[in-house]
């Protein structure tokens, strides 16, 4: 068969919500790479928070930040980061508001003192043990009072908050776009923040202009509310048993829950393995 480019999320398609990668996932990984498949990591997460058991499978390509940093073939073809006067408005509401957020980098993730116990506290709450959130989160905690400089902030979550998405995306403006987690089942106090014009259909985009591919060659597969915009430009769409309805409700096959051998059977079923 024509050899495709295969655009991966992680967290819910990839690996499951506790920080597992099944092993039929890794099987059908190394089955589809060893029958000559382009395989690209397209990601909310920042560099920094991808597994290491993910990068040492040395994928052909990464999109991370939900399209704001884009990679091929280890190297860094583009990086968008939020602007200082645009990031100030993130912190000034949040900070007023007693809103717990961190800032994604792709050296680590910055939070405030105050910040890191909310993380740890509002993930003890959704039952996840303690040495299991940080193992999940990946990333190094760079612990920051005052974070207004940055130059390097790709994108923004926050959680608990006690304002609707809708609400956050009017005081931020259409600088940002706010949409809920893409995790678990929470995504109505819980979000993430990505500048407007970075989404994974703009990371997409410029990862097949840079390798010189057609667009028809193209599969994503996901389960998120960002996957929507990954599905907008791949021919062939995949959701996951888990997805998000609004996900599910676009995507051309839904194969099994990621728990569920979702990733194994949608491979199978696409004649990849």
């Amino acid at each position: 068969m024509q050899k495709k480019i295969i655009f991966l999320d992680i967290d819910g398609t990839l690996i499951d919500f506790y920080g597992r990668l099944p092993e039929s996932a890794k099987r059908a990984l190394e089955l589809a790479k060893a029958a000559g498949h382009h395989l690209v990591l397209c990601t909310g997460r920042t560099r920094s928070e991808i597994y290491p058991e993910l990068l040492k499978m040395n994928f052909d390509g990464i999109i991370g930040s939900a399209g704001a940093y884009v990679e091929c073939g280890g190297e860094v073809i583009y990086r968008h980061v939020i602007d200082e006067e645009h990031l100030a408005s993130v912190l000034d509401f949040f900070g007023k508001k007693g809103i717990t957020y961190c800032l994604q980098t792709g050296e680590g993730v910055v939070m405030t003192g105050k910040n890191r116990i909310g993380f740890r506290d509002h993930f003890l709450k959704a039952g996840i043990k303690e040495e299991d959130i940080w193992r999940i989160l990946v990333a190094s905690v760079i612990e920051e009072e005052d974070s207004r400089m940055r130059k390097n902030v790709e994108k923004v979550a926050y959680y608990g908050a006690p304002f609707t998405i809708e609400e956050i995306q009017q005081v931020l403006g259409a600088y940002f776009k706010v949409e809920g987690a893409s995790y678990g089942k929470n995504t109505v106090s819980n979000g993430e923040i990505t500048c407007a014009n970075e989404t994974k259909a703009t990371g997409i985009q410029r990862y097949m202009r840079h390798i010189g591919a057609r667009m028809e060659q193209t599969i994503g597969i996901g389960d998120g509310l960002n996957d929507v915009d990954m599905f907008s430009q791949t021919a062939f769409t995949v959701a996951m048993g888990n997805a998000k309805p609004e996900t599910k409700a676009i995507a051309d096959y839904i194969t099994t829950d990621v728990n569920e051998d979702g990733l194994w059977n949608g491979f199978k079923y696409l004649g990849l393995i």
